[in-house]
């Protein structure tokens, strides 16, 4: 069967859900008792008059779309988008006000005009939610699951990245936060990739572009239903962002000030200090290349503190023959003093040094940001601008960012509003640190490689060998490292940002029931990036005698769309909505690289200053996606809701004739307590469901073969095929989603919980499937797998007290999900991996083992063996998530404490593998001192040797039979030799062997945040300004980890992050 076929076959089982959610809603109908249906109908007395009026709220906002009922004659109508209205009605009737999130409203009317102020409805069922294409909507009628995140967050938490702030705050949404400077989080919802969306329009960024002062609200579209109207770019879930504008008349002003330091680090990293440099006890610096006794690489060398003495890098070379001593630092190499017959370098007292610490300065973020809001009678204008900066922690590192935001609306009429946003924001670095593995990176020379006798204090002072200024580095490694003050402040990697971005939306309220909206939005996102590779800087893959790179990217984004959404009640029973639309999306990318072959002049950064051929490359790239959607609700006896939505997208980078897909989702509310009465103590049980299915297209180009530039022979240009074969056969990806849960509260709204159970079916999954190379290609872009992603998620919110001068809520959230594979087309395994394993299983390779699991040893070297099979040691995810966040208000102090974390997953640790390798971890002494006193090896290693028998696996590892036999190990072997092996070269989790352990438990808790805020105008009493806020927090402040010397916090460590810092501050808001 096909793979066209089971998609067919699969959508009947679908489309049956869905028939039935629509036969349960229909019976629960029948069964109820039904009102008499009250419709619309002309009004025909002769004595009648117009009732008008305005519609506010508690802040003073006027209410759009609130409607309004004569109870008495039964016409209805909506207030317009100036919050008035009008109505026919005399003397006498009764008026009801209803809108989303209010209090309903009822009063006889008098005559005059009714100016109404709505109160806001505490219940969290009455609740309004900014949904999917910006459509607002109440949670009762919600068929899936959102979460808002309380903005607090973003004011008592000024990180340069509002993405940090995010962390544990809502159930499913994973933020993994890089420790060093310009990192941007990474997010995970529901084990996908979310969209963030600005003002309903989708953007991408990396939050170090977005204001969070700009920010009035943040909700979280969790599963397929919930972002459907979104096309493929929301399959995997929405942030939605929504900007402040101005909501009270007349002129305020605002300014925040927020200054924050690190004080000191959560987590540490620990290495031994008893050892130096060197290999088997023994170190002399010549080259730093392996030209001395042991001095290329490693920290096995002499015990430190001993009162012994060494030649080391910074040692003065001395002439045997005169007698004359030359003060040096680094190498000799290329110097008259490159005779060894001539010259030796003086032994100087071997010691330790604080390298790492001594390495890391104060970093400090400095935030700014001004505020200008007006509202008028027609025209509002909101205005805010923003300048932040910070330090790093690693030398010459920097951050800046800031920019301008203008929210604009104009109303013409009452019934045609236009609103106008306009942004610009620069984020730019002048420098920033390389992280991830290699000597681009100071943690990977500082932690890993350099031995603490290193002089940090003279590397800071001399960058470069004297005499050789701009051409050699002054260090104490040649083979592998760089200086690392040489690498942070020689070598510059500058970044520089500009994105600009507009966005006008016309509403048309064509009547009481009926509005139009139309929307353009265009975002272009410059940068330029370039990296001055000073000479002699290493790194692989990168020239040493010297660099310069540059990046050109522009990347420009459209979207038109207009909306109409018709809202008619039909009686007191039975309402319905329908919206219907259509968009177009382009996005246009222009990249270009250009690089030097060494450099000619030392620090002159230019692309003439090239010693070979300058390099260039460009890629540009477009892609548009044309779409149509709508959706219908159906509201029936102001309980149950039923939601029908689909959207159909044409996507230019498929091939044509199988280009177009569609997204059909139904979602299912209903409010059981008004059906049924509760126990005493319940306020309300609400259950929901939904179905949902989206496709999802692919990158520009995938399915065509192009040539690509290769290798120029001389001054002969080449060009090749790409790797991968395209298949303009191929199917887009589609993901079936079902999600349930329920939501209720009790004790008068005191307690309130939601649980989420969902379902998703992720099929024909894209990727480069390896095909016989006969066919001149190695791979081919294929259909290959299926997942099925399965989660469950919890959100608890109590309010235990709650008075005018003490109150106190917190909120918990729980998730857990587990993604498998379910299919793998074309093959029984996918790499290492069958159907039915975790798609985050970790297969690795591990040593050999005895049936009892013993580790098998080499019975020459007595070393361990690797197994030929890598072997599922576990899975990576955590087994559950949480977060809870405390609120406290005490006689006008507000008090926010924050804590999250995990629980289960391993992680692999490439700190503790190189660690041991290299001789700093902390453990690697331990037989050192036996061993050297003594001459000989004395660390006999626990395991057994094979004495016979045989061993017989199948193809994928399996034990067919094993008759081995085996004796208990009694030799010893040298000590370095098995630290760097057996923590080294394989896997080893605690249960194996917990001291020398490399895989970890990845749990972890940590108290994210806690901060105190306090109006002093209350003490002050000054009328100047309104109020003046004074906050002081904390951040990063407290953690408990499984895993030693790491924050597993930041993803995996196969990136060597900094030390995670705490940071504490404090911030001032005046508002006048």
């Amino acid at each position: 069967m096909d793979l066209l076929t089971v998609r067919k076959s699969r959508k009947f089982s679908k489309i049956g859900y869905a028939l039935l959610c629509c036969a349960l809603i229909g019976k629960s109908a029948s069964a109820s008792s039904l009102d008499e249906a009250h419709f619309y109908e002309t009004a025909t007395l002769s004595i009648q008059t117009q009732a008008t009026g305005k519609i506010k709220n508690e802040t003073n906002e006027v209410l759009v779309g609130t409607t309004i009922r004569n109870l008495t004659n039964k016409l209805s109508t909506a207030s317009k988008l100036d919050g008035s209205f009008q109505i026919e009605a005399k003397q006498g009737d009764v008026l009801e006000f209803t809108s989303l999130g209010y209090v309903t409203q009822t009063i006889t009317y008098s005559g005059s005009p009714v100016n109404i102020v709505m109160l806001k409805d505490e219940s969290a069922l009455e609740e309004v939610v900014v949904t999917a294409i910006g459509i607002k909507q109440q949670k009762r009628k919600l068929g899936y699951a959102t979460q808002e995140v309380k903005t607090e967050v973003l004011d008592q938490s000024k990180t340069m990245n509002i993405g940090n702030a995010l962390s544990g705050q809502v159930a499913g949404l994973t933020v993994t936060n890089p420790t060093g400077i310009f990192q941007k989080p990474n997010f995970s919802l529901r084990g996908k990739n979310p969209i963030i969306v600005i003002d309903g329009i989708v953007v991408e960024t990396d939050f170090f572009d977005v204001p969070s002062e700009n920010i009035a609200n943040i909700n979280v579209l969790k599963g397929t239903a919930a972002s459907t109207l979104y096309g493929s770019r929301g399959r995997d879930g929405a942030i939605l962002i929504t900007t402040k504008s101005a909501k009270e008349d007349g002129l305020e002003v605002s300014f925040t000030t927020t200054n924050m330091v690190t004080a000191g680090f959560t987590v540490f990293p620990e290495t031994q200090t008893e050892y130096g440099s060197g290999s088997n006890g023994k170190y002399e610096f010549w080259d730093g290349a392996d030209g001395g006794i042991s001095d290329g690489d490693m920290t096995w060398g002499p015990k430190l503190n001993a009162g012994v003495k060494v030649p080391q890098w910074n040692s003065p070379i001395k002439n045997k023959k005169t007698g004359e001593i030359i003060p040096w630092w680094g190498d000799v190499k290329g110097t008259i003093y490159d005779d060894r017959s001539l010259y030796e370098r003086v032994p100087m007292d071997f010691v330790s040094h604080n390298n790492l610490q001594d390495f890391l300065r104060t970093g400090f973020v400095n935030d700014n940001n001004v505020s200008i809001a007006y509202k008028g009678q027609k025209a509002a204008v909101f205005f805010t601008g923003k300048y932040a900066i910070q330090q790093g922690q690693v030398p010459n590192s920097q951050l800046q960012s800031g920019g301008a935001t203008m929210n604009t609306s104009y109303m013409f009429n009452p019934s045609l509003k236009l609103d106008v946003n306009l942004s610009y924001n620069k984020v730019y670095s002048p420098n920033y640190p390389r992280y991830g593995y290699g000597p681009k990176n100071h943690m990977y020379t500082i932690l890993l490689w350099m031995g603490n006798d290193v002089n940090g204090k003279d590397l800071s002072e001399h960058y470069y060998v004297p005499g050789q200024e701009g051409f050699r580095q002054a260090n104490y490694n040649y083979a592998w490292y760089n200086n690392p003050y040489f690498a942070a402040n020689e070598l510059n990697q500058q970044h520089n940002r500009d994105v600009l971005q507009g966005q006008s939306t016309l509403n048309w309220q064509v009547s009481p029931n009926f509005t139009v909206q139309g929307r353009a939005s265009a975002r272009q996102n410059s940068s330029f990036e370039n990296m001055q590779s000073p000479k002699s800087y290493m790194n692989y893959g990168d020239s040493r005698n010297g660099d310069y790179k540059v990046w050109n990217n522009k990347r420009v984004d459209f979207d038109a769309d207009v909306l109409a959404t018709y809202h008619e009640e039909f009686g007191e029973n039975f309402g319905i909505s329908v919206n219907a639309g259509s968009s177009v999306y382009q996005r246009r990318m222009n990249n270009s690289y250009l690089a030097t072959d060494g450099l000619i002049v030392p620090k002159l950064y230019s692309l003439a200053n090239t010693q070979g051929p300058a390099s260039a490359s460009t890629f540009n790239s477009e892609k548009v996606t044309r779409s149509v959607y709508g959706s219908v609700n159906l509201d029936l006896f102001k309980s149950t809701y039923i939601n029908f939505s689909g959207r159909n997208d044409w996507s230019s980078s498929l091939p044509q004739g199988n280009n177009s897909y569609f997204y059909p989702a139904v979602s299912l509310s209903s409010i059981l307590s008004d059906y049924f009465k509760l126990p005493a103590g319940i306020d309300y049980l609400k259950v929901y469901s939904s179905l949902a299915q989206v496709s999802n297209d692919l990158d520009p180009y995938s399915t065509y073969l192009t040539y690509g530039k290769n290798l120029t022979y001389g001054s002969t240009p080449s060009v090749s095929y790409r790797d991968v074969l395209a298949n303009p056969a191929i199917l887009p990806e589609q993901s079936t989603a079902i999600e349930a849960g329920l939501a209720l509260s009790f004790l008068n709204n005191k307690v309130s919980a939601e649980a989420t159970y969902y379902n998703v079916y992720d099929e024909f999954q894209i990727r480069d499937l390896a095909i016989s190379e006969a066919s001149g290609f190695p791979l081919r872009k294929s259909n290959v797998l299926d997942f099925r992603t399965q989660g469950v998620e919890l959100m608890l919110n109590i309010y235990p007290i709650k008075n005018e001068n003490l109150s106190w809520d917190f909120s918990v959230n729980w998730s857990r999900q587990v993604k498998k594979f379910a299919a793998i087309h074309g093959s029984e395994k996918f790499g290492n991996y069958m159907v039915g394993d975790r798609a985050d299983a970790y297969y690795a390779t591990i040593w050999q083992k005895s049936a009892d699991g013993q580790v098998i040893l080499n019975n020459a070297t007595r070393m361990p063996i690797r197994d030929s099979y890598a072997k599922n040691v576990g899975h990576l995810d955590p087994n559950w998530r949480f977060g809870f966040q405390n609120r406290f208000n005490i006689h006008g102090f507000s008090l926010n404490l924050d804590i999250d974390g995990s629980v289960g997953g391993l992680i692999n640790s490439v700190t503790h593998e190189k660690m041991w390798w290299g001789g700093k971890h902390p453990s690697s002494t331990k037989y050192r001192d036996a061993e050297y006193t003594a001459g000989k090896y004395v660390y006999v290693p626990e395991g057994v040797i094979v004495t016979g028998g045989e061993l017989v696996r199948d193809v994928n590892g399996k034990v067919v039979s094993d008759t081995r036999t085996y004796e208990k190990n009694t030799q010893a072997v040298s000590w370095q030799t098995w630290s760097q092996i057996y923590p080294y070269q394989a896997r080893v989790t605690e249960d194996e062997n917990k001291f020398f352990a490399n895989t970890f438990d990845r749990s972890f808790v940590k108290l994210r945040r806690l901060s105190v805020a306090y109006d002093i105008n209350k003490l002050i009493k000054t009328s100047k300004v309104k109020s003046i806020n004074a906050t002081v927090f904390g951040y990063n402040l407290l953690m408990w980890q499984n895993i030693p010397f790491l924050d597993p916090d930041y993803g995996d460590d196969n990136n060597l992050q900094d030390p995670s810092a705490r940071y504490i501050g404090a911030s001032l808001n005046f508002k006048f």
